[in-house]
């Protein structure tokens, strides 16, 4: 189970650190504009779907992004964000 972010900066640290370790150091500063404009919601939501695709689905993890997801949120994942 992983830790869920209580925080919108939270949850994009841990984006960068999880991009960060994947590609190295020399990509962190591309991870963090990547990720700057991630509202909360969106941030939880690519934790949770990396997890899954990582093999290691976290239940908890989807149900928080799911309550932290906005309507924009929603508007933005069906235009293929």
């Amino acid at each position: 189970m992983t830790t869920i972010p209580q925080t919108r900066e939270s949850a994009i640290a841990m984006l960068i650190e999880q991009d960060v370790a994947r590609w190295g150091e020399s990509e962190r500063a591309v991870s963090e504009r990547l990720h700057a404009a991630r509202s909360y919601g969106l941030a939880l939501n690519e934790l949770a779907n990396r997890a899954e695709l990582a093999g290691a689905p976290d239940v908890d993890l989807c149900v928080a992004a799911e309550r932290a997801r906005t309507a924009a949120d929603w508007r933005e994942l069906r235009q293929g964000g």
